[in-house]
């Protein structure tokens, strides 16, 4: 079976996003204006600014191809909003891994304070990403990134190594 989508790729120069009351987000496209609308991330993780897709209530509006094209004001809307939706916890210091039966734990430091993850498989739960980025996914589905293992202080490194 096949099916064809059609994709509106918006252009940066006709669109202009702004907050409302609170923490509502106005979307203008050319002359119509849309009211609370919802942004995501159509590749989160290996493309965090480039193809957002841009949501009315159920209905995908269009994506936009790369944030950084648009206007000042507009680009640091969406950057705010994508920031708050996906919050990821970026560890800073790894405690300590260890292996228990049936159970890999891991003990971190992050931004956000200390967590602690648990997973049975730990290969099904490290997506390495380049240059040197890891996602951590627990078994509970909370998650943490590592932006540079090679910025990792020595210990961090040492413990990272029996999962790497």
């Amino acid at each position: 079976m096949s099916e064809l989508f059609d994709i509106t790729y918006f252009d940066p120069g006709k669109i202009q996003f702004s907050y409302g009351t609170g923490t509502t987000v106005h979307f203008k496209n050319m002359d119509k204006v849309y009211h609370n609308i919802g942004i995501f991330r159509t590749f989160p993780f290996s493309k965090p600014y480039e193809y957002i897709s841009i949501w009315d209530g159920d209905t995908e509006l269009g994506v936009i191809k790369d944030v950084e094209q648009l206007e000042a004001g507009s680009k640091d809307v969406i950057k705010r909003e994508l920031h708050v939706r996906y919050v990821v916890p970026e560890v800073k210091k790894i405690r300590s891994i260890k292996e228990e039966p049936g159970l890999w734990v891991f003990e971190l430091d992050t931004d956000r304070g200390p967590l602690k993850l648990m997973m049975r498989n730990i290969h099904e739960h490290l997506d390495l990403l380049p240059p040197n980025r890891i996602i951590i996914t627990d078994m509970d589905g909370k998650r943490c990134e590592i932006t540079s293992y090679k910025e990792l202080d020595m210990h961090s490194r040492k413990e990272l190594s029996k999962v790497i």
